[in-house]
This record gives structure tokens, sequence and C-alpha cells, in this order.
């Protein structure tokens, strides 16, 4: 019986070290962790708030959305992929990626801190006609913030008063 309290005893503190430790540490994101060595590829946009409901940005043509999504599911389509280092307290760094008749490139600043995130000097090759993949454009055009983790990332951007967000996984190789 007492060995059995000392091994009850021993795993709570094992099982606990984690918490402890994480008491140690700050905050912030892993912002390199998080953003750069991967693909990521955006999975679907939604509504700030709201990441189960459905936003239709087609309105009643069917045909397009039908379209969009199967261009989202087409391998190199709504891909990015980001690079950078710390600079004075911030990563930053530039991107590269593809919408789908459209290649992009630009700079970007994550701060662990906020989260806040900013992409500028965006230069997109190619013009972009399908719904979703404008919406794609618009949102690396205009990112303001971010969330996620190395497996999954939320970029943020508003288009008009609304806040959307691009959801984006880690692509599979």
């Amino acid at each position: 019986m007492k060995r059995l309290h000392i091994y009850i005893i021993g795993m709570m503190l094992v099982l606990s070290l984690p918490i402890l430790m994480g008491g140690c540490s700050n905050n912030d994101d892993d912002v390199k962790v998080i953003f750069t060595g991967k693909t990521w590829k955006m999975s679907y946009i939604f509504r700030e708030g709201n990441p189960k409901a459905y936003v239709n940005f087609w309105g009643e043509d069917r045909d397009a959305e039908k379209k969009s999504i199967e261009l989202q599911k087409i391998n190199g389509n709504y891909e990015v992929e980001f690079n950078g280092a710390n600079i004075d307290g911030a990563f930053s760094g530039s991107f590269l990626g593809r919408g789908v008749l459209s290649t992009f490139t630009g700079t970007w600043r994550a701060d662990a801190k906020n989260r806040a995130m900013s992409t500028y000097d965006v230069k997109w090759s190619g013009e972009e006609t399908d719904v979703l993949a404008k919406q794609f454009q618009k949102g690396m055009n205009t990112a303001f913030k971010y969330s996620g983790d190395s497996n999954s990332l939320y970029i943020y951007y508003k288009d008009g008063e609304v806040t959307y967000v691009i959801a984006l996984l880690p692509k599979i190789r």
C-alpha cells in the first residue's frame, strides 16, 4: 500500500511538471515555429468569431461556388510559404505563394506578444477571376493579425467592415 502511495505521488509530480514548467515561461508565441519551415494551404475562409458558419461569397451563382471549391482542392492553389528571422523583437521576412491564376511575393511582420501581423510590398503576377481567389488575395494583402500554432494558422483581414479569417493547414508533402 505504501508503494502505491509513493507511485501515485510520483506520477502526480511527473504529470504536473509541464504545468509547473509552463509557469516559468512567457506567453509569447514561437513565431518562427508557427510560420516558417512549411507550406501553408488554405482550407477555408470564415467570419471572425464564427468558424463553423459557411460564408457565401458567390451569392446565387452555384456554378461559380462549385468551381471555387474544386480549384481550392488542387495541389498548388491557395498556398503560401513564409521565411524570416527575429529582428528587433518581432519576426519578419518574406513570403511567396499562389492563388489560382496568380502568384505573389511580399514582406511580412508578426509580433508574438500581441499577435499583430502585417503584410506589405505584396506584388501579384496574374489576375484572379475566381471569387474565392479574390478573397484570398485581399487577405494576403491586408492581414492585420494572426493566431494558431504549427498545426493551424489563422490570418485575419478586413473586407469593408467585416473581419474574415483565412484558415490554413500545413501542406502534406
